[in-house]
């Protein structure tokens, strides 16, 4: 037996199989992703509008708080103050928008509008525009605005008068 080789030679088997699932994979891999990145986007989206929605309620909340003080006080009051409106953002008092007409019924309403989406709230204090004849409105950027309170003389009711003075202090 010298002279001959004994062994068997390995047989390998391929099996091609992955290889053709491999296409299959990848595209529900790229469709997974996908959704997921969508899904990211639009969590990401719906927290930075959420957080502009605050920053606005945070600074329209120092024009209420100080709305509601001094319509405590009654007629007469005036006070100034600045306010920051976030870009994106407006901000109507004394009217629901697009229910203008229903002033002076919804004076004490204001509402804050991000997006065409628009978010209600309630205040102590009716809110009216420096003529004293409908609701008043500001948009982004920063305002100068003076508040002054007032007695409607048909209905005895109170209103605080919003109006702007601009950054610069003049009418």
């Amino acid at each position: 037996m010298e002279g001959k080789v004994h062994g068997s030679a390995c047989q390998i088997v391929i099996n091609e199989a992955a290889v053709c699932g491999l296409p299959f994979r990848l595209t529900v891999t790229g469709i997974v992703f996908a959704v997921l990145l969508l899904l990211s986007a639009v969590h990401v989206s719906g927290f930075l509008e959420q957080a502009k929605e605050q920053e606005a309620l945070d600074e329209v909340s120092k024009l209420i708080d100080v709305a509601e003080q001094i319509s405590m006080r009654g007629g007469g009051s005036e006070i100034a103050f600045e306010l920051r409106i976030p870009q994106g953002v407006s901000v109507d008092f004394g009217a629901l928008p697009d229910l203008e007409e229903n002033w002076p019924e919804d004076a004490d309403n204001y509402c804050i509008t991000i997006g065409g989406k628009s978010t209600f709230y309630p205040a102590a204090a009716s809110f009216s525009n420096p003529e004293f004849d409908g609701p008043f409105s500001l948009g982004p950027g920063r305002h100068m605005v003076v508040l002054s309170t007032k007695l409607e003389p048909e209905s005895g009711r109170l209103f605080v008068l919003i109006s702007e003075t601009g950054v610069d202090g003049k009418t």
